[in-house]
Formats: C-alpha cells, structure tokens, sequence
C-alpha cells in the first residue's frame, strides 16, 4: 500500500497534450505519493487536462495568464503545508517526495529541488543551477552533494506553503520564464537558503521548441522586472544593453519603467539581509564579464 505525505504537488498546464496525464501517472506510481495535486489549465486548447482525474487530483481552469501566475493560483487552491511545483512534462523516481519533505522538515525556510535527469539523455544530472549570462540565464551544475545552490528551476521545487504565500509568491510576470530567477534572488537577500537535494530526482523532458510559441516582449519584461528590482548599477546596465538587440526592446522597457519598479527596489534594498552583490560573486560568475 502506498503511503501519501502532506504535500500538495502543483501541476501547470498550457498545451501540453497527453504529457499531462504521462506526469500524473507518474506522481500516482510512485511509492510515496502527495495528498494532493493541483492540475491547473493555464487555458490549454487541445484537450490535454480534461480527463477524468483521481479524487486526489483537483482541476483549476482559466484564462492562459503564463506559468508564474498559474503557480500561484495553484499554491493559493492547495490544502497542504508543502507545495511542490512539477512541470507538466516530468517524470518523477519512485522515492522522489521523500528527501524534499525531510529537507523542508530540517530546514522550513528553504526552496528545495531535486537532481533533474535529462529525458533524452540520461547520463546528464543536474542539481541547482547558476546564471551564466546577462540576460539571467541560467545553466544547471552537476549533481553532488546536498547543499546551497544558486537557484532552483521552477520545474521542480518546494517550499512551505504558509511562506511562500507570505513572501508574496511568484513574480507578476507575464508569459514565460525569469520568475524561478526572481524567486531565487528575493529568496538569497532575505536570507533564506535554496538547497539543492539530489537523493530526490526527476526526469524532464527539455525541449528545443515547446508546443506554443512564446512571445518575445514578455519575455523581456520579465527580465528587465528582475534587473531593476535586483541588480546594482553595471549590473544592471549589461542587463537592458542585452535586452536591447532584440527588436521588441522599446515596448518591453516602456512598460516596466511605468509600473512601480523603484517602490518595489526600494523595500527589498531595506529588508536585505545578505548582498546581492555576494551572489552575484558565488552563483554568477560568468554572466557580467566583460
């Protein structure tokens, strides 16, 4: 009989096919399973989240408003103490919930991830990840020891409930991508740890072109939303000279520069208890060389 534990895993879902039900099964086989999954249809069009799910599995339905809004409908919907956000295009190892529970047991204020394997080559595991350029992305580290990484991709990590709701959640951003960045970065200057847990491991399918194609100026966005609320000056800099060779630049940085930016910098410079700039030195090395 296989055992449940207090974890609510939330599942988003745009486009994604017959890949969604391939994830839940794969949670549902494992030998410890969470009491709860959150599936939420971020306005999916082909059918793939309208199934019959188990009574465990609860459905949200909306409006496509991007991966880091439909997280936090999902994390605000669930019943648990733990929430773990899974990609809709993952497979989970048998005893993957187990180390993640533990690590949140010992250390509560921390984001927690997995050693993620590549779907399509499985002699590739990575644990965390670093920045490695100035347009914050980011490339996994090998897997080794538990311990402190830079950042955890949002294809997989947990963290309790109650202080994630309370930290405010995932960024508003728009479309795709930079919220599991933002999240890392606010995470870091409020002292909190991200620890990467390789007992746990997942299997994610990368793709070179996802099933949508997504929009570049949001995109965008949400990379300058992050510079300006987190980077110091030449940081900064090399962030919006990046974002500027791309064509839709002009609409991207005239929509961040109207919205509250410098209120938000402001309070995160005050409530900083570690430096950014100690994470840049540790966990971006290579992204503002010159």
């Amino acid at each position: 009989m296989r055992s449940s534990v207090p974890v609510s895993v939330v599942v988003c879902a745009y486009q994604e096919g017959d890949r969604v039900a391939e994830t839940i099964r794969s949670v549902a086989s494992a030998s410890v399973r969470p009491r709860q999954l959150v599936l939420v249809d971020d306005g999916s069009t082909d059918g793939g989240c309208e199934r019959t799910w188990p009574p465990w599995v609860r459905t949200l339905r909306g409006d496509h408003v991007g991966v880091a809004a439909a997280r936090n409908r999902g994390a605000r919907a669930a019943d648990q103490p733990v929430l773990v956000f899974l990609d809709a295009h993952c497979a989970v190892d048998d005893r993957w919930l187990t180390p993640l529970v533990t690590a949140l047991d010992h250390t509560p204020d921390a984001l927690v991830g997995p050693a993620v394997r590549d779907a399509s080559d499985s002699r590739f595991v990575g644990c965390g990840a670093e920045l490695v350029d100035a347009l914050l992305t980011y490339r996994w580290r090998p897997a080794t020891g538990p311990g402190e990484v830079g950042l955890l991709p949002g294809g997989c990590l947990a963290v309790v409930r109650d202080r994630f709701l309370t930290e405010g959640g995932f960024a508003a951003f728009s479309g795709f991508g930079l919220e599991d960045v933002e999240l890392a970065l606010r995470w870091w200057r409020a002292g909190r740890p991200s620890l990467g847990i390789p007992e746990a491991v997942v299997t994610h399918r990368f793709r070179t072109l996802p099933p949508y194609r997504p929009e570049q100026q949001p995109w965008l966005q949400n990379i300058l939303r992050t510079g300006l609320a987190h980077l110091p000056g030449p940081h900064l800099r090399a962030t919006v000279l990046a974002c500027a060779r791309f064509s839709t630049f002009p609409g991207a940085i005239a929509t961040v520069l109207a919205e509250p930016w410098a209120a938000a910098q402001q309070r995160l410079l005050t409530t900083e208890l570690r430096p950014i700039a100690d994470y840049l030195d540790q966990w971006a090395p290579r992204a503002f060389t010159s």
